[in-house]
């Protein structure tokens, strides 16, 4: 049987651990189904379920297979090559030789292909330096020797009261690259807090902020809606009634300017005026959340922490 073929046959020897009944029946059917769409041509959606029947029994050394070549399809040479070795072990404790035989093949196929890094830590690096690679914490023994998948791989470097030394490269298949690490920097920290205080006050001038400008919009919604009642002339002081409009003005006997309006008019008039006032109260209580919240923005102690590996400060300053 041909390598591919031998990749979509699920391993069914006698697992000494194993899935529980249920995860077990759930793997079957998520490897069966990836089965068909590979049959379809659709290895995206195929790779995701053998990685799902994987998760449901992780013994399986088919679906491992499987899963190991959807990697290296999509490129991840080193990281199939990590999933052919596990399967080929698994394959050799559960007697499936046809399926150790596959993922040696495929081992030896791509042993040449995946890149190589070795990292190089300055001398005087603690026992306690933590390196890692994209998201592998590595130990210091796999440093010499370790295989990538191709592309931008990131390196963060760190030790305690150290700056951390962070590079990402950029590898080739085939490729052996050596980082060398230069010494850490002893580490200095900077942090510049305000108390809860300065927060509070931060909060009322926003609020108060906010609050004034609600007001402005309140008291020319108002403004609006008293003055639609009226003919535009109204406005200018000018007597004037039109049809559709539930007010007019006029002059009296005595000369005095007079607005009078129907029923519907005097509802809007009278809303009007109440929102003019909600404006007002509004306006009032931003103006005093804003000024209190200044207020304790300006008086409030800032706490600067200076933090090195010789030394630490710690300082407190206010405006009282």
């Amino acid at each position: 049987m041909g390598i591919c073929a031998l990749l979509l046959v699920r391993a069914v020897a006698a697992q000494p651990v194993g899935p529980n009944p249920t995860d077990k029946a759930e793997a079957d059917r998520l490897f069966e189904q990836a089965r068909d769409l590979m049959t379809k041509g659709d290895r995206v959606e195929a790779c995701k379920l053998f990685d799902l029947s994987l998760r449901k029994d992780p013994r399986a050394v088919g679906t491992m297979l499987n899963v190991a070549l959807c990697r290296e399809e999509g490129g991840a040479i080193a990281t199939a090559t990590r999933i052919y070795s596990e399967a080929r072990d698994r394959a050799h404790d559960q007697k499936l030789t046809e399926h150790a035989e596959a993922a040696e093949r495929k081992l030896a196929l791509l042993a040449p292909r995946v890149p190589h890094i070795k990292i190089t830590l300055p001398a005087n690096a603690p026992a306690t330096t933590r390196v890692i690679v994209d998201d592998l914490v590595l130990s210091l023994d796999q440093l010499g020797d370790l295989t990538v998948d191709p592309g931008k791989r990131a390196i963060v470097v760190a030790a305690p009261d150290k700056l951390p030394y962070e590079t990402t490269i950029e590898i080739k298949e085939a490729e052996h690259r050596v980082i060398v690490v230069p010494a850490l920097q002893g580490a200095k920290t900077v942090v510049i807090q305000t108390s809860t205080r300065a927060l509070y006050g931060k909060v009322g001038i926003a609020s108060g902020a906010l609050l004034v400008g609600l007001s402005l919009g309140l008291g020319y919604y108002a403004e609006h809606l008293y003055w639609s009642q009226f003919p535009a002339a109204s406005r200018d002081g000018q007597d004037a009634i039109a049809d559709g409009k539930n007010c007019y003005t006029y002059t009296d006997s005595r000369l005095n300017h007079q607005r009078h309006c129907n029923a519907v008019g005097a509802d809007h008039l009278k809303n009007a005026t109440t929102i003019a006032n909600v404006s007002t109260g509004v306006a009032i209580v931003g103006v005093l959340a804003a000024g209190l919240g200044g207020y304790l923005w300006w008086t409030a102690p800032h706490v600067s922490v200076d933090v090195a590996s010789d030394h630490a400060n710690v300082a407190i300053v206010g405006r009282f």
